[in-house]
């Protein structure tokens, strides 16, 4: 459910030419779900925030390799 929701969150900016033509919401959200999960997962472990810290850094970068400049 939470990948379908970032999924067409995505593609809303795609549609609104915000995300490049090239990005696949599909992926780019996989992606971010992944990443968002085993932050947390390792941030549990730790007894840390850091893990998902560096984690949701990593992902929203991702993304933003994909964005059209304004």
């Amino acid at each position: 459910m939470w990948r379908d929701r970032i999924e067409n969150g995505l593609a809303k900016m795609q549609e609104r030419g915000e995300l490049g033509a090239s990005a696949d919401p599909h992926d780019l959200a996989l992606a971010l779900l992944s990443a968002i999960e085993g932050g947390l997962l390792l941030a549990k472990t730790t007894r840390s925030s850091r893990p998902l810290e560096i984690a949701m850094h990593m992902a929203i970068d991702h993304v933003a390799r994909h964005l059209n400049a304004p």
